[in-house]
């Protein structure tokens, strides 16, 4: 165990340069047919020369139907692969590490993108979905636990390091966990085990694809933080049982767009004052797993990092202080003290959704 950041490290198979890592950031950079864009390619680039040990890239749909954003990308056929393909090899030249996180939307996609029916686990319109969804039935779920193991088996292809199956912030994966969303009766719903079925049929999937020589890691909340929602105490417990079935790390993260009183992006952070919001949970996690945990939301200093480090936490992730500054890691290894500038105002995502992508909006 070590508390210097800049020393080496592994997730899985992986060896990292540092422990640091850029966490999965949508940038609204993607083109409309899911492939990566060179603004995305450039994007990475700077990222791979600004430090971090491994990037993860913005949450990449399975299948159009799983997909919120017109600019979201895709990995669902070979010009996916191959835009991909692009990126890691960017990342590469710099000695960086790349993982594709894997995402399906479920009820919090937009019908209006993909032109398919809204799916969740029951047919319940939740106050996070934009419109009603259909319940998916048996063979759907079955269907796309397949999409999430042929987007690893691409992701492979493309010279990705892993992948990162998005479970948390009300997505898919999130709406099977969480009490609040699955009113499930049948073996998918009602106690944990039921409702962590289908995470565990994903995870089991994409192994059956990639094989156990391929990192694959996960993003879950340590709590939804909100009445009914998953809660830590069975966050831990599913994690758990992957971690027994060979998950090589887990990053914890919190909430959904709606929950209080913490979402995913929480705002007003300062450093030295309310870094780490989720750190409860976080901390219970790394207390009782023996895969590597990340801690991320709100890190701001890298007095912070070395201090999580030291409560065997094994790796640091970072997003929006990389979006004011991508070098920030590599400065801090120059010997910069001071802390990064980002202050969660969160108005960087304002251009994004404008189609102008991602970019430091601070007055």
């Amino acid at each position: 165990m070590t508390d210097n950041p800049f020393a080496s490290t592994t997730l899985g198979r992986l060896t990292l340069k540092n422990h640091f890592i850029r966490s999965a950031t949508w940038d609204g950079m993607g083109l409309s047919d899911g492939s990566f864009s060179p603004a995305q390619i450039e994007l990475y680039r700077d990222l791979s020369r600004g430090g971090a040990g491994l990037l993860t890239t913005g949450y990449i749909a399975v299948t159009e139907q799983g997909r919120r954003n017109r600019e979201q990308n895709l990995l669902c056929e070979n010009r996916h692969t191959q835009s991909l393909r692009k990126v890691a090899e960017m990342v590469k030249r710099e000695e960086a590490a790349l993982v594709a996180q894997l995402v399906h939307c479920g009820g919090y996609a937009k019908t209006e993108i993909s032109n398919l029916p809204l799916i969740a686990p029951d047919g319940k319109r939740e106050p996070i979905f934009e419109d009603s969804p259909r319940a998916v039935t048996e063979a759907e779920i079955h269907n796309i636990t397949t999409q999430f193991a042929e987007a690893a088996a691409r992701a492979r292809e493309a010279g990705c390091d892993g992948v990162q199956i998005h479970a948390a912030h009300g997505y898919l994966i999130s709406q099977f966990l969480s009490p609040c969303t699955n009113h499930r009766r049948d073996e998918y719903g009602g106690s944990r085990e039921n409702r962590a079925r289908f995470l565990l049929e994903v995870y089991e999937k994409i192994r059956s694809y990639v094989g156990t020589d391929f990192t694959v890691t996960m993003k879950i909340n340590g709590s939804d933080y909100f009445p009914d929602g998953l809660e830590c105490a069975d966050s831990l417990k599913i994690t758990q049982q992957l971690a027994k079935l060979g998950l090589d790390g887990v990053e914890v993260s919190g909430g959904n767009p709606i929950s209080k009183p913490l979402t995913p992006i929480p705002r007003a952070i300062k450093a030295g004052e309310n870094e780490v919001p989720f750190q409860n949970e976080m901390l219970a996690f790394t207390e009782s797993l023996p895969i590597p945990v990340a801690a991320v939301a709100g890190i701001r200093s890298l007095e912070t990092a070395a201090e999580l480090l030291k409560q065997k936490v094994a790796l640091i992730s970072l997003s929006r202080p990389l979006i004011s500054e991508p070098d920030l890691i590599k400065q801090w290894q120059s010997g910069r003290e001071e802390p990064s500038r980002c202050d969660s105002c969160n108005r960087c995502f304002i251009p994004a959704f404008k189609g102008k992508g991602i970019k430091c909006n601070k007055k």
